[in-house]
């Protein structure tokens, strides 16, 4: 049978089934129990919200399910947006909506609503000093409303508004009511319209700071949106509701989620603990560093670590730079910070501060024949700070600056307060400014070269961060320091690591091949160096050869893709698309787009795979022109030789021009997997411990720069060099068909 015989057979045989599957519908099988989706936003406590399973939880959420129970159907909820909830609704995405939704005439002609199940009342939220009364008080000012709430119609002037005329009142409408109260307590707004229960648990949670005004001017009435026209579902919602109200469930919902404690309580032992992600900076000693197992140990690790097991989570440390921190925690990707962070009014206003569990001082640390003898004297001096701490904000000439008043004082800020006291040994600063702990323990691992020199200008209080208004957190950590603190283990820990020593005591030689080949031992074995730099090798070697991979399969694509182009001798669409995607990837620093793939789009999560995919893309770019420029270099004679012998293009490229082809790209693939390995060093920055990295954790545990960044550099030149062989070898057998 020819091709296009089977082609038009297989075209009828596809229509026949379009149009049985029209006339003739396959009944699905009846399933034992119905699932409805409702659709819900989680960011109207206390109807609706986030708990610690990272569920939507709430009142409305526990009323729908009992009305499920007492019908016989189960409810899948889905959390969205306000404003899309009624779209979706139409769409048929959803089947019900409960989202703390008032019955309104206007949404009355998109859907049908069940009977009301809860009466509410809008209530205005402003600073204790306001001397707003009412809702009429708001005409001309700044208020925030959730966006598409029945606060935001009730604030935007219209001519159906007799409340709020004045057209110059400027309404913010936010996604969530906690965005809403978070800008009004940041001075954004001057104050908040929200239904009465939400308001009252944001006044409780900000007690001292804003206060509650009841407005008469609107009542009104939640109910639950059904689609159009789907009347078995609404008599369904309705008799369950009226089951539920009948039988005490609803009441006890009630006193549970509105009249009592709206929070919500761990479960007693389910044998799961809540998992708190909790955020640092490894790069601070005796509070953070790297243990001899390659993860973040410390003070502050076993603090927050102490507080979990006394309140029942487990905790999950993530290392990272410590101006990222309070951004990660903004984002959602930390739940808490511990960072020997210090307490201060402009950190106040992103995120939550939990009581303060150590005050500390800031102190210099100087060479041994320094005359620098207070922070005064660092005047027109070189001085170097870790990048976003306090003592990046005390040597910082500023009309604040009492101290350092000279414009010409240079301030070198690192990310890591070894890396300062590096600089200060090699001669590059003449002074370091740090906390009074890290510091001691730099001048006792250096105590032949550098002094410590105390001042008393700064005292600072150390604190565990956690995210604006989430005081569910907030309280437990408070709690479970107070409990350790009662019961002995702060002071055990302070003992232990505040007091004690965590360093490793290197062996000195007078002797200068010995002190040499102590220094060996002291820095790969007495730390088990060795140990992290085998872990950090095995994962460069693991993300270069997947985004090897990945580079090589994408780069085929698209220099496929961009090959249309020649061969229909005009620019095409699949020619476009892959022109525009190596100018982007080849004009952007291989970096940023690591930082965008981790953190925008994969928000600080799964750093293996953000890596892979950030190297294998960047490579992919790369590769598509090496094999491009392969296929070209190929004589046009060739293809037409194949062409003329029968072959389909297809068929040409795959047996006679990609051999071909293949031979002439090999050294240019080679080199750009040889690239690869080496660009791969940066992924310490995303919190991945690679073989550069890793060097970096034994400088910053040894003070010794040279010795651990020249053994890195050995082990990349001895990787390159095996990878050179490699390729020389496939090149050699390649041309082995050319001299025949």
């Amino acid at each position: 049978m020819k091709k296009s015989t089977k082609r038009v057979l297989a075209m009828c045989l596809a229509c026949l089934a379009v149009l049985g599957g029209m006339f003739f519908p396959v009944t699905k099988p009846a399933q034992a129990t119905d699932v409805i989706t409702v659709g819900t936003n989680a960011e109207f406590p206390p109807f609706e919200y986030i708990g610690n399973d990272g569920e939507p939880d709430g009142f409305d959420m526990a009323v729908i399910k009992a009305i499920g129970e007492a019908e016989g159907f189960e409810v899948k909820i889905v959390n969205m947006e306000f404003k899309s909830l009624i779209a979706s609704l139409s769409t048929g995405s959803l089947d019900a909506v409960i989202a703390g939704m008032t019955v309104t005439d206007e949404r009355k002609q998109s859907v049908d609503f069940s009977d009301s199940y809860y009466t509410a009342k809008q209530c205005i939220v402003v600073p204790v000093d306001s001397d707003i009364t009412c809702l009429a008080d708001l005409n001309g000012k700044k208020v925030a409303v959730q966006e598409g709430t029945t606060g935001d119609l009730l604030c935007t002037p219209a001519e159906d508004n007799d409340v709020i005329t004045d057209a110059s009142t400027e309404v913010k409408r936010f996604k969530k009511g906690t965005d809403a109260v978070v800008t009004l307590n940041n001075g954004g707004v001057d104050a908040v319209v929200i239904d009465k229960n939400p308001a009252e648990t944001f006044v409780a949670n900000n007690e001292g700071k804003l206060k509650l005004i009841e407005d008469e001017t609107s009542t009104e009435e939640y109910a639950i949106a059904v689609g159009k026209g789907n009347p078995e579902l609404l008599d369904r919602i309705n008799s369950g509701l009226k089951k539920i109200k009948e039988d005490g469930t609803f009441d006890k919902l009630v006193a549970e989620y509105i009249g009592g404690d709206t929070e919500e309580e761990a479960p007693a032992d389910d044998g799961e603990k809540l998992v708190i992600n909790v955020g640092t900076n490894a790069e601070f000693p005796p509070f953070e560093y790297i243990g001899d197992n390659g993860e973040p140990e410390g003070f502050d690790m076993a603090i927050i670590k102490a507080i979990g097991e006394a309140e029942g989570f487990e905790v999950k440390i993530t290392n990272m730079e410590f101006k990222s921190l309070i951004a990660s925690l903004a984002t959602g990707s930390l739940d808490a910070v511990i960072a020997g962070m210090t307490v201060t009014d402009e950190r106040k206003q992103s995120v939550d501060f939990s009581d303060s569990y150590y005050t500390a001082t800031q102190c210099i640390v100087v060479a041994k024949d320094s005359d620098i003898t207070c922070l005064a004297d660092l005047n027109g001096k070189k001085v170097a700070v870790q990048e976003g701490t306090t003592g990046d904000l005390l040597c910082t000439p500023g009309e604040d600056n009492d101290i350092i008043t000279d414009e010409s004082t240079e301030v070198k800020r690192f990310k890591k307060g070894t890396d300062a006291i590096v600089s200060l040994n090699n001669g590059g600063v003449d002074a370091v400014v740090i906390d009074k702990n890290p510091a001691e323990n730099f001048v006792a691992s250096n105590s032949d070269k550098l002094k410590l020199i105390e001042d008393d200008t700064s005292t600072e209080e150390y604190a565990i961060a956690v995210t604006k208004g989430d005081t569910e957190l907030l309280e437990k950590i408070n709690s479970g320091l107070a409990k350790i603190k009662e019961d002995g283990t702060f002071d055990a820990l302070v003992a232990e690591y505040i007091e004690g020593n965590t360093g490793t005591e290197k062996e000195e030689s007078d002797n200068v091949f010995q002190e040499f080949l102590n220094n060996l031992k002291y820095v790969f074995v007495d730390t088990n160096g060795y140990q992290l730099m085998a872990k950090g090798l095995g994962v460069t070697i693991g993300i270069s050869f997947c985004a090897g991979i990945l580079g090589i399969a994408l780069g085929f694509i698209l220099a496929l893709m961009k090959l249309t182009e020649t061969r229909k001798k005009r620019k095409t669409v699949m020619s476009r698309i892959a022109g525009a995607y190596i100018d982007i990837i080849r004009g952007t620093p291989a970096m940023v787009q690591l930082l965008i793939m981790f953190m925008v789009i994969f928000r600080s999560r799964y750093a293996y795979i953000a890596a892979i995919l950030s190297f294998g893309i960047n490579s992919g770019a790369y590769v598509a022109e090496n094999i491009r420029a392969g296929i070209l270099a190929v004589d046009i004679g060739q293809m037409e030789g194949g062409r003329s012998l029968g072959f389909t293009y297809g068929e040409t490229m795959r047996y006679i021009i990609l051999p071909q082809a293949i031979k002439n790209v090999i050294p240019a693939l080679g080199n750009e997997m040889i690239t690869l390995v080496k660009e791969t060093s940066i992924v310490g920055y995303v919190a991945i411990v690679d073989l550069t990295k890793a060097g970096d954790f034994i400088v910053s545990r040894t003070y010794q720069a040279f010795l651990p960044l020249i053994a890195v550099a050995i082990v990349y030149y001895i990787i390159v060099k095996i990878m050179t062989k490699i390729l020389a070898v496939i090149e050699r057998r390649l041309r082995q068909s050319d001299n025949r």
